[in-house]
This record gives C-alpha cells, structure tokens and sequence, in this order.
C-alpha cells in the first residue's frame, strides 16, 4: 500500500475513535465480531499454538480465544498506536500475551505456529499484487496454518477505504498454497474466512 493509502485507513479509524471501540474498528456491532471470532476458530485447535494476529485493534480476539483454548502464546500487532495502547490496557495483563505497534505490510513477520488476519486485508489498494503478496509472507510465517477473513465483493458496496473480494479468485490463490483451503461463507452476508493448512 502506499503512504497515502495508509494515512487514509489511519484516518478512518482515528474518525471513529470518539465511538465505541467496535466503531473504532469498524465493526458494526458486537455479534458481528463474534460471528468473525468464531469462524476464525472453526480452523482447528489453538491449544499450545504460537498466533501472530495481524490488525489486531483492541486485542479483544485474545480473551476470546483464551475461552476457548489452553496455553496459547498470542502476539497482535497494528499500526495505529491508540489500538495498540488500548490493547495493552486493557488485555496486557493476560498470560503470555504481547503487542506491537509496527506496520505488517512492510516490517518482517516472526515465526509463529498460526498466522490470524481478521479484516485487516480489506483496504484498499492500487497495488492489485497486494493482497496475495500479503496471503503468501502470512503463509511462509506460520508453522501450521493461516486463517484469514474478507469482505464478499459480491454483497459488499463500492467503499473509499474498504474492498471486497471474489471468492473464487481468493480460493484459486489459495489453494496453489494448500489444495485443501477451505472456505467459510455462512455466517454474514458479506464475509467470508479462509482456512489453510500445512500438513
């Protein structure tokens, strides 16, 4: 992405920062982060997993995850730093739990059991090679797997800031990666999550 598209996604969320920190994140409610958590989930089983998180906001997928799993090391990482100062006051406190301010699009990714993307690759971007670029440093990052989520280009409307994206498209890129990814598309209208594995 380019500098100004960035200031641009800084500016979206920093416009919202007066809301509620669902609006902040651009969500429009709590159950549709819920239903965003939960199919990220329906990867496998987190327990003793390494998970980087990628536009992790608030950090709010940490508990959600603690929930549901045993002894997960969780690393989020965002480039807006009143997500990250948030995070950190408000889930820091939780077992081996860290986050970063640092720009994953262009910094070095660490080596992790499971690489997390929950709506961070919707922005817009003149760069058409981005979002791939993206799916495959996520890929060669993590040990076991990666799940992601995208915006359905088929349901979601032209957006200054956000894009969808063709499911077929996604899921033949994808599986060049692992010929098993799987696709998940029921559980809101415009949002669909990917799951790939390594064997």
């Amino acid at each position: 992405m380019k500098l100004t598209e960035k200031a641009t996604v800084r500016a979206f969320h920093r416009h919202r920062l007066g809301g509620t920190s669902l609006q902040a994140l651009g969500f429009r409610g709590p159950e549709s982060q819920v239903r965003r958590f939960e199919a990220l989930c329906t990867w496998g089983d987190f327990s003793g997993c390494s998970i980087l998180d990628l536009g992790c906001g608030y950090g709010d997928l940490k508990p959600f995850l603690d929930q549901r799993y045993e002894d997960i090391i969780y690393l989020g990482v965002d480039f807006l730093q009143e997500f990250v100062d948030g995070a950190q006051a408000s889930h820091g406190h939780l077992p081996n739990t860290q986050f970063f301010h640092s720009d994953f699009l262009t910094a070095g990714l660490p080596e992790v059991d499971i690489v997390i993307a929950s709506g961070s690759l919707n922005y817009r971007s003149e760069n058409i090679l981005h979002p791939w670029q993206m799916i495959t440093r996520m890929w060669e990052a993590a040990g076991k797997g990666v799940v992601f989520n995208l915006l359905d280009a088929k349901i979601f409307g032209e957006d200054e800031v956000l894009c969808g994206y063709d499911i077929d498209e996604v899921s033949a890129y994808c599986k060049k990666l692992d010929a098993q990814t799987k696709i998940l598309n029921d559980y809101l209208p415009d949002d669909f999550t990917v799951l790939m594995r390594k064997s």
